[in-house]
């Protein structure tokens, strides 16, 4: 047997080892990558059970509308106050309308079961999603950005999603930060790798290249809430209406709401003393 056929076999067996060592590491790589995002939405499950409430500043462009207002919420209901509309301070109309909305939380019970029903279904829905991330992607560690770590995702060919909500974000490649301390979503970003359809294009489509960042700041010791949301998506529906969520939120001086606060109390702080003329509760 020659030199040269002996140095071939041996390194076609040195790559095929080193292949199976590269493999077997990337595997675990990618074990460890799902176990941190399974603990990440553990955490992040568990945290909505035991809800801190806080007054902060909600600024929100969407389409040709920018609006900042002051949101304080309660465990009954969230109450609203508009502090600019369109760059403009609120016109007397404006906080009328404004007023009537806070009366109607603080007198009306049905009003208030509303408003929660409604928080509710965006939290379940935030949950449904959360929920999904282990099972619908595959992650990939990528170092640390600054006290978070970095984890890459590309669409798991695995998962089958089973809602319009779950198809469009299972065609999703992105990254992900992880605060490395407390495991807890520090940021989220994505981009629609393929077009989306809905019955098979003809109730819609949504276009390849939309984005989406949600970011969550710490404003308390345990607690993490949104700070920043952004979606640019677009795409054409039944009937050629556009499909326009292009939103832009920001969400920031975050105060928390003093305990055993009536809603009275709540609105009066809100509105900056405009207090409703009947009693909490009711």
């Amino acid at each position: 047997m020659s030199i040269a056929y002996c140095y071939v076999k041996r390194s076609t067996l040195y790559c095929r080892v080193l292949w199976f060592v590269l493999a077997a590491t990337v595997a675990v790589a990618q074990d460890d990558a799902q176990a941190l995002v399974s603990r990440m939405v553990a955490n992040e499950l568990a945290s909505q059970k035991r809800p801190q409430y806080w007054m902060y500043l909600d600024h929100q462009r969407k389409g040709e509308k920018d609006e900042v207002n002051r949101v304080l919420q309660m465990p009954q209901c969230w109450l609203i106050w508009p502090v600019s509309i369109n760059g403009h301070v609120p016109t007397e109309e404006e906080r009328k309308r404004a007023q009537m909305q806070l009366e109607r939380l603080v007198n009306d019970s049905e009003a208030r079961k509303k408003n929660r029903e409604e928080i509710d279904a965006d939290a379940e829905k935030s949950a449904t999603l959360l929920k999904m991330l282990p099972e619908a992607f595959l992650f990939t560690e990528h170092g640390q950005v600054g006290k978070s770590l970095r984890l890459t995702f590309l669409p798991n060919p695995q998962y089958k999603p089973s809602s319009n909500e779950a198809k469009v974000f299972h065609s999703m490649r992105g990254e992900l930060l992880i605060d490395a301390k407390q495991a807890r979503l520090a940021k989220l970003s994505g981009e629609l790798i393929s077009d989306v359809d809905f019955g098979f294009g003809i109730l819609g489509k949504l276009q390849r290249g939309g984005t989406f960042e949600v970011v969550q700041s710490q404003v308390a010791s345990h607690d993490w809430e949104m700070s920043l949301l952004n979606v640019h998506i677009s795409g054409r529906a039944l009937f050629f209406h556009t499909i326009g969520e292009q939103q832009h939120e920001v969400r920031s001086h975050f105060k928390p709401v003093p305990s055993r606060l009536s809603l009275a109390q709540a609105a009066s702080m809100i509105s900056g003393g405009r207090a409703p003329g009947a009693a909490a509760g009711k």
